[in-house]
């Protein structure tokens, strides 16, 4: 077991183990001593997640993906090539896959099993290496709001990292997320207590700094292997690879974005001047009983504005978000309001103090209305940590 540096003491656990579930899983010792990992190596509990995890292939007949063809791909991911040890690289374009489209046009179903298909490429390229390990990276570019605020994604992803947690151990040598937005930090609170201590420690996180994660990137990672455009030399018909993608080429214009309406991070804005000396108001009207949530971002260019939410009208209106002036021509703005209250919300941008000089803003404000469970929050996470 060398590919995966067993100690002494592992290797008992392994021998060990091997008794109580020999019948069962008859597997070579690199397959049984992830298990025993990722449960601190008690026999016990590392037993108890194998046969859990064995339910879990009969119940959602995975042997069966080797044979099924998804009628789409809706998840773009390619194999990059192999790191420096040997190991196969991934990437997972997150922030371009459409997981919010897969939802509202009802192919949740075939969406899941796509993506359980996907792990089981990944797991078997890893065993043809005799490492049985690989590397993911995440690309988050254009990954925005659209997808956070609606709960069922949030529900699907975090279902997913639970799915992967419990039955793929050990799997990743190392996962690096790269042009993660801000609005990122939000998604991995929910993420982290999910993942195991020994997980956690396999992940590193990048902003939109490309020097810097390709730098971290390439010490594991020869260019030779890896597409130009996430900063490599990997040969193909295109800067991205198009040709090496699973299932099919890469859908033309994937990556591609449509002039300044859209920012480094893929989200689709609109723009205009607020004059001096006024504001621009943004009405949203809230029914009785609706589950909505208010998502904004926004920037200027080269000066700050004023921003408030109010709600109610002129004359009992109250600020849920209190008015401040914004250095939004330093960086972007963002963030969310769960609208809790029937009636009127008014986004405010104001340039009243400005006695001379108009700014121009660039925008995105979006109403969700999601029909999805109310007990969806992070109390429901905590109790999944609970379980494990």
């Amino acid at each position: 077991m060398s590919g995966l540096g067993a100690t002494i003491e592992e290797l008992d656990k392994v021998s060990k183990f091997r008794t109580r579930v020999g019948k069962i899983y008859p597997e070579p010792d690199e397959k049984l001593l992830p298990w025993l990992r990722a449960r601190d190596l008690d026999l016990v509990k590392a037993e108890q997640m194998l046969r859990r995890h064995l339910i879990w292939r009969r119940n959602n007949e995975i042997e069966n993906l080797k044979h099924w063809r998804s009628p789409k791909v809706f998840f773009p991911y390619m194999q990059f090539g192999f790191d420096k040890e040997g190991c196969p690289v991934f990437l997972m374009p997150i922030g371009r896959w459409e997981i919010r489209s897969a939802i509202e046009s009802g192919d949740i179903v075939p969406a899941l099993r796509f993506i359980y298909q996907a792990l089981e490429t990944i797991i078997s390229s890893t065993n043809k290496t005799g490492i049985y390990q690989g590397t993911v990276i995440c690309d988050f570019d254009g990954f925005g709001y659209r997808q956070i605020a609606h709960r069922t994604v949030l529900q699907g992803m975090l279902e997913v990292l639970r799915v992967f947690e419990a039955n793929y151990p050990e799997v990743l040598k190392a996962a690096y997320v790269i042009n993660a937005p801000t609005i990122f930090n939000y998604l991995f609170t929910l993420i982290k207590p999910l993942l195991n201590s020994r997980t956690l420690a396999k992940v590193q996180i990048f902003g939109p700094n490309k020097q810097k994660w390709q730098e971290v990137i390439l010490r594991q990672i020869d260019a030779d292997q890896i597409p130009p455009f996430w900063g490599g030399s990997k040969p193909g018909r295109d800067e991205f690879c198009s040709d090496d993608w699973f299932m099919e080429p890469l859908p033309p214009n994937f990556f591609k974005r449509n002039g300044f309406n859209f920012d480094e991070f893929g989200e689709e804005w609109n723009s205009l001047k607020v004059p001096a000396r006024e504001k621009v108001l943004f009405e949203y009207f809230v029914k009785p009983g609706s589950d909505s949530m208010l998502k904004w971002a926004f920037k200027t260019d080269g000066y700050d504005i004023g921003f408030a939410i109010s709600y109610g009208d002129d004359d009992e209106e109250d600020y849920p978000v209190k008015y401040d002036r914004i250095n939004s021509h330093q960086s972007r703005e963002e963030g969310f309001l769960n609208l809790d209250r029937p009636g009127k919300y008014t986004v405010q941008f104001d340039n009243s103090y400005s006695r001379t000089r108009a700014k121009t803003l660039h925008y995105c404000i979006e109403v969700t209305q999601d029909p999805c469970d109310e007990n969806f929050n992070e109390i429901s996470m905590d109790e999944q940590v609970e379980k494990k």
